[in-house]
């Protein structure tokens, strides 16, 4: 879906990093933080995507690494690098076509799996050395509880805001992070486990961090193609198999969470990851909470409106995101009787 026509600037950017002469340009539809242009060409059709400035983390860095580590290690079904502007945050990437995935399939879910099986798989010395830790790694059990305490700071300065979150957070959420922190660290003890010592190298992995339906294409032969890789780097087998079955973003039934949790779980036997896996589970849903709790920040709604003027009203996005972490707290107990 088309916008509006870019910028002067884009169209030049676009004309300076094409291989060919180009003959017209197209914003797509905008996501919440990078933007993404169709370019094309006499010779074929490009992507070109603009970074944000707003972030600290260097979204274009980590998705061109992701991308080079792809290329030569021959993954597969994504998209490839054409050039790239690091100062003026742009790069263009080949064209991949295909449809959204609207309904995910059991097929599908297994598809999934077997490319974040295959990023292990095809991790090399260079990736070892060239590509950083994915998007808020996970590589302990404090580490996961600052990622929440830091994004709970912000929120509670928020929380008086919207009439219906100040009793949310403080009868919800806090007791909840409380109660499940306590129990991954008995969990943690009865395994013999440090929850505060990071994983060790070898037992780590690189994931997506962002992997799902809404950052895939499904192809002409009915087979998933895959986007986006602004958050990609080193994390814990655990963070893609909790991001994934947890992601507000999927609708998934309690089958196809099984299907990606178990084969993952088959893969990585490193360091104990299935009975790591259901204590930290509930945190990782604390953790998705708190980001879909975001857009109650003001320089969180600032920064998306920046991507995408058109999301809406402020007062009823909140409404929705606060409904969103209200079902996906109630997940959390169902999550012990799926898996």
């Amino acid at each position: 879906m088309r916008s509006f026509q870019p910028p002067d600037d884009v169209e030049a950017i676009a004309r300076a990093l094409s291989p060919e002469p180009v003959k017209a340009i197209a914003e797509l539809r905008k996501g919440n933080n990078s933007r993404i242009f169709q370019v094309d060409t006499r010779a074929g059709r490009y992507a070109l995507k603009k970074y944000p400035a707003t972030d600290n983390r260097n979204r274009l860095e980590a998705e061109v690494g992701a991308l080079r580590f792809f290329e030569r290690n021959a993954v597969e079904r994504t998209p490839r690098i054409v050039a790239v502007s690091s100062e003026l945050r742009y790069a263009l990437f080949t064209w991949i076509d295909g449809d959204p995935v609207d309904a995910v399939t059991d097929t599908d879910v297994a598809e999934f799996a077997a490319f974040q099986i295959a990023l292990d798989a095809a991790v090399d010395a260079r990736a070892r050395t060239e590509i950083g830790e994915a998007s808020e790694a996970c590589l302990s059990g404090v580490r996961i509880m600052s990622h929440i305490e830091r994004r709970y700071a912000k929120l509670e300065a928020v929380k008086h805001d919207v009439p219906e979150f100040s009793s949310f957070f403080d009868d919800v959420l806090v007791p909840s992070l409380r109660r499940f922190e306590a129990e991954a660290c008995e969990v943690y003890r009865r395994l013999g486990l440090d929850f505060t010592a990071e994983i060790a190298p070898e037992c780590r992995t690189l994931i997506p961090s962002d992997l799902g339906a809404h950052n895939a294409l499904r192809g002409a032969d009915g087979k998933l193609c895959f986007l986006d890789f602004e958050y990609f780097g080193w994390d814990d087998p655990v963070t893609s198999i909790a991001n994934f079955v947890m992601h507000p973003g999927m609708r998934l039934s309690g089958h196809q969470r099984a299907i990606y949790q178990s084969s993952l779980l088959s893969h990585f036997r490193r360091n104990a990851e299935a009975d790591r896996l259901p204590a930290l589970m509930p945190l990782y849903a604390l953790r998705w909470c708190a980001i879909i709790l975001g857009e109650l920040l003001p320089e969180r709604w600032q920064h998306r409106m920046l991507s995408n003027p058109a999301m809406g009203s402020w007062d009823e996005v909140r409404r929705q995101q606060i409904n969103k972490a209200r079902t996906l707290i109630s997940r959390v107990q169902s999550y012990s009787s799926d898996s």
